[in-house]
C-alpha cells in the first residue's frame, strides 16, 4: 500500500469534486491500494490547503501564496509614487517613537537592577547553588527576608 503524498492529494480532491466521493474512493483503492479511503479524505479535510463545503459536497482548494506577490521589488519601493503611499503619518511616527523610547527605558532600568543584584548574588547552575553576600547587602541598606 503506497502512501498518498501531499502533492497527490490535489489530484484526489479534483476527482472528488468532478466525479464524486465514490470515484475518489475507487481511485484511491486502484491507484494506491488504500483499503479504507475514508482516512485519506479525513486527512484532506484536516489539510489547511483544502476546505470542505458540506452543502455542495466538495472541497475548495486554497491557492498557495506566491512569495513574489508578498514583497515589492526594489524598483517599486524606490519609485516616488509608491514612496508617497508608504509614508507613515505624523501620529504614527510619534506613537512608534514613543513606544520605542519607553521600551529602551524599561530595558535600561531592568539592566540597572540586574547589575545591582550581581554585586551581591551569584548563581552556579552546575551545582544548583545560590551564593548571597549577606554582609554586603546589609551594609548597602538592604533587609534580607527568607521564606
Amino acid at each position: 500500500m503506497a502512501k498518498v503524498s501531499n502533492e497527490e492529494l490535489i489530484k484526489v480532491v479534483q476527482i472528488y469534486n468532478d466525479e464524486g466521493r465514490s470515484a475518489a474512493y475507487d481511485f484511491l483503492r486502484n491507484q494506491y491500494s488504500v483499503k479504507n479511503p475514508y482516512f485519506v479524505i479525513k486527512r484532506i479535510s484536516n489539510d489547511p490547503r483544502f476546505e470542505y463545503d458540506q452543502d455542495k459536497d466538495h472541497f475548495l482548494i486554497h491557492s498557495q501564496i506566491d512569495p513574489s506577490d508578498v514583497f515589492i521589488s526594489m524598483e517599486e519601493l524606490c519609485s516616488p509614487e509608491v514612496a508617497e503611499c508608504y509614508q507613515p503619518s505624523e501620529k504614527q511616527k510619534m506613537s512608534g517613537s514613543r513606544s520605542a523610547q519607553m521600551e529602551k527605558l524599561i530595558q535600561e532600568l531592568l539592566g540597572d537592577r540586574l547589575l545591582e543584584l550581581t554585586k551581591y548574588i551569584s548563581l552556579d547552575s552546575a551545582s544548583k547553588t545560590m551564593m548571597i553576600d549577606h554582609t554586603s547587602l546589609e551594609s548597602a541598606g538592604y533587609r534580607i527576608v527568607t521564606y
